[in-house]
């Protein structure tokens, strides 16, 4: 569920758009966090590198750990904010999701992503948390890394994505889509109200009883 305070300019931080076409969500949390380590490392190395005796490894080390440490820092400052987001283009069926560093978003069709909830493992090899992350299956390489996009329950999260994706359907529950489901339905009334994309044994029922009871008249489903 997405409401209106979840959005930006309210309170809400990460999700920047949501309407009837595109839903838009901040992923600069990780380079963020490479920034800060980054500026620690390069504060680390140069105390270090103050000490009057140090060995050859340990001038190696806070050498290694200042120039680390400002590449991390640079990247924070330097990376373009555009390409480090999730964007779901619900009318076009496409997904762009940020790459590595530097790298341009991936993007292709939603039908096409495929995603995994990732599960760690704790010390004492319990099961740790869990993490929606998308398989790169737009831009294969021959070593990847999976890309952690939700970091709160990755059950809603992905259940979120596959419903406002499905443009057949009426949009998620969440006060934030409420000034466009109106036009939403027109959109899809105005196509004979297509049957859903994806299979779901969620009941999505129009925003009101007069317009569930039209599309059931139109589609009969």
């Amino acid at each position: 569920m997405v409401n209106k305070e979840d959005v930006y300019p309210n309170k809400g931080v990460l999700v920047k758009e949501a309407n009837d076409k595109f839903y838009r969500i901040d992923e600069m949390a990780l380079p963020k966090v490479y920034g800060f380590f980054g500026l620690l490392g390069v504060f680390i190395g140069s105390f270090g590198l103050t000490l009057k005796t140090i060995s050859f490894g340990s001038y190696i080390a806070y050498y290694s750990l200042i120039l680390i440490g400002s590449f991390l820092f640079i990247y924070r400052l330097t990376v373009k904010s555009k390409h480090k987001e999730l964007v779901l283009d619900r009318l076009n069926g496409t997904v762009s999701y940020p790459d590595s560093f530097y790298g341009k978003p991936l993007q292709g069709k939603f039908s096409e992503l495929k995603a995994v909830i990732s599960i760690s493992g704790d010390i004492d090899g319990a099961p740790g948390d869990e993490k929606l992350k998308f398989v790169n299956t737009f831009r294969p390489r021959k070593i990847d890394i999976l890309r952690t996009i939700s970091y709160d329950d990755p059950y809603q999260e992905w259940s979120l994505f596959v419903w406002y994706m499905d443009k057949n359907r009426p949009l998620p529950p969440g006060t934030a889509f409420d000034p466009y489901r109106q036009q939403d339905f027109e959109r899809r009334k105005a196509l004979g109200f297509p049957k859903p994309l994806y299979k779901s044994t969620i009941p999505t029922p129009e925003f009101t009883k007069e317009q569930q009871a039209e599309r059931r008249r139109m589609s009969g489903w």
